[in-house]
Parts: structure tokens; sequence; C-alpha cells
């Protein structure tokens, strides 16, 4: 069967990929029309459980921990994106599929919804996949998913990262709201510092972080073509490319969620015959 052609070759490409930033692909097992993908154990659980949510979680982590595990994530997608062949584009970067080693190394994970691009192409037309608040417009409206899709989900994770908010709020008057947006308007009122998280107290460079806070409104404008690639969000992250006179445009926001959800609904394939689930094992010592 073709589908079956297509789940074997994602496994040969995703057997062959190997970076410090990903999780290590172990194997597969198939049970009836269920598929699990097994990768290495991680010691140290996912960001969402690890970092995000609760105040006394993300207390632990310092400003250079959360660089350092902002940057792995970002080096082990341009790794999928630009330096493996066939290239590969991850359908669901958030918190929950970034986890931790025993030395709290980020390991993006999950690779069981990607999607290979052949011969070059720029993007791919798919059902909408993924998690609200971390799509780009033209991947929850439209269905085009690209590198720069995937660069505009990074951002949001970033985001998340730095300010210890989740990627949507719920409010009482406001429905429900996006980081992205809580972003802009900080940015647009020079009161960008203030989104960083406060159990940081104030203890970091501010300077570093203005930095990666104004790179993530560059990787998160509208236009998709405006966007970074991977790699060049890396050398900015890392102050390799000066971003004081990039002009940075409104951000992209996919905010009817409502209309969101029912395209999903509609449009989703079964996934019985592709459906895979993530299992880990600890590494051989």
């Amino acid at each position: 069967m073709r589908v079956e052609r297509e789940f074997i070759s994602e496994l040969a490409a995703l057997s062959s990929i190997k970076h410090e930033n990903l999780v290590k692909f172990q194997g597969c097992c198939v049970d009836g029309t269920s598929r699990f993908l097994v990768y290495d154990y991680m010691e140290n659980n996912s960001l969402a459980q690890t970092l995000l949510g609760k105040e006394r979680n993300r207390m632990k982590f310092s400003w250079e921990a959360r660089r350092d595990i902002s940057l792995g994530v970002a080096r082990g997608l341009a790794y999928l994106h630009e330096e493996v062949e066939p290239q590969i584009v991850h359908r669901d970067i958030k918190a929950s599929n970034i986890l931790l080693d025993q030395n709290f190394t980020s390991k993006v994970a999950d690779f069981g919804l990607p999607r290979i691009l052949r011969d070059k192409v720029s993007h791919v037309s798919t059902r909408v996949a993924g998690t609200l608040g971390y799509l780009a417009s033209e991947h929850a409206i439209k269905g085009h998913l690209s590198r720069k899709s995937v660069v505009y989900s990074f951002v949001v994770l970033l985001l998340e990262i730095i300010s210890g908010r989740s990627a949507v709020d719920f409010d009482l008057e406001l429905g429900e709201n996006c980081l992205v947006q809580k972003a802009w308007q900080a940015y647009e009122a020079s009161k960008l510092i203030q989104l960083v998280d406060p159990t940081l107290t104030m203890n970091f460079p501010q300077e570093e972080a203005l930095q990666f806070l104004k790179v993530s409104l560059l990787c998160v404008q509208e236009v998709a073509r405006l966007r970074p690639q991977m790699s060049a969000a890396v050398k900015l992250l890392n102050n390799e490319t000066d971003i004081r006179n990039v002009q940075i445009s409104q951000p992209g926001v996919a905010s009817n969620f409502k209309r969101i959800r029912l395209h999903q609904e509609h449009t989703s394939e079964s996934t019985s015959s592709r459906g895979s689930t993530m299992m880990s094992m600890p590494s051989a010592t």
C-alpha cells in the first residue's frame, strides 16, 4: 500500500538523523493499525512538565539555562531544515515535544507528524495539524506547511521559555488570546522587557533578553518570506548578526480559534493507518 511505503520511507529518513539536539530514534513497533516510534529515554521529561507552568518550576531555570535550551532547539531544527537530505519539517513544535536529558540538553522529539520536503520544494499542502497558538496563519488557515511555518512555531515556544507564559491564555473578558499578540503590544509600547518571566527577578542580561525578544518578533511576521531561515535565526540569537537596523512588521496571528478548530475537524483525514505514538527507552550504558 502507498501509505505503508510512505511510512517505511519516513522511518528510513528518521533513522539516519543524528544531532545533539534531536532525540535519537531507536526503532518502531507495529501493533495492528497502530504505530509506535521508540526514542531514547529523557530523564528530565519535557519543557511543558519541567519548565513551563508552575512558578516553582520556572524559578529553577536561570536565564542562562533558558538561553541554552532555546538555542539547542533552534540548532536541532536548523539541522532538519538545511543539513539533512531529504529535509524534514516538524508539524507540531511545542513545549511538550521538547525533551530534556539528564544534563538538561534540549532535544526535539515526536517525529510522528513530520513532513519530508523532496526536490527542494518550498512547502507542502497538508491537513492542518499541530497545536493552536503555535500555528502560523498560513498553516492554520490554508494548510501550507513550510520551514518558515516551523520557524514561527519555534518562536512561540521561545516566547514561552522567556516569559513563562502559555502560547494561548484564556481571559473572561477577552476570551482566548495569543502570546504573540502580547509580545507585539509590548513592543509597540516600548515595554518588551516586561515580557520576561518575573520569577527571574530581573536577574538576567537585559540586552540579550531584548535581542531574543526582537528576534522572536522578526520570526513571526505575517508575511512568511520575511521570516528568517532557522540557521539565520540561530545567528541572530547568538548576536552574530546585527538586528538593530532590521525592520520588524506586524506578526501574523491565527486568532480565530473556533474557525481553525472547525477546519481541523472537517479536513482531518483518518490517521489509523499512519498514526504513531512516541515511546521512550533508556539509553544503552
